[in-house]
């Protein structure tokens, strides 16, 4: 299963990470780990072209089967990228719950 953990502060989402495998089928034919990989490159590449990164607001450290996206600096357009992000993963979880799970924490 994969699991999506969304810490947010006072709306604003602080971090997001990304683990685990769908496994609603076999390697190569599983839709859900493609859609929900191709999300998280999707707003990895959408965050390095509003220089993300080069602008210190934040780390996304991708590996296999794991993503972490951590904001250090709030910043409007960061913000909305990641809220974008989460409906996606929101829109996966509604059809394929039993495949990705997403938890919400306040800290």
């Amino acid at each position: 299963m994969i699991e999506a953990v969304i810490k947010k502060s006072h709306q604003s989402i602080l971090q997001i990470t990304v683990s685990g495998h769908a496994e609603s089928d076999e390697y190569g034919k599983d839709l859900v780990c493609a859609g929900v990989s191709t999300a998280c490159f999707g707003i990895a590449n959408a965050l390095a072209h509003f220089d993300f990164l080069s602008q210190k607001l934040g780390t996304i450290e991708i590996r296999e089967g794991f993503m972490d996206i951590k904001v250090h600096q709030n910043h409007k357009t960061v913000q909305v990228v990641l809220e974008t992000f989460e409906v996606m993963l929101k829109t996966i979880e509604e059809s394929y719950s039993k495949y990705i799970k997403i938890i919400e924490m306040e800290v």
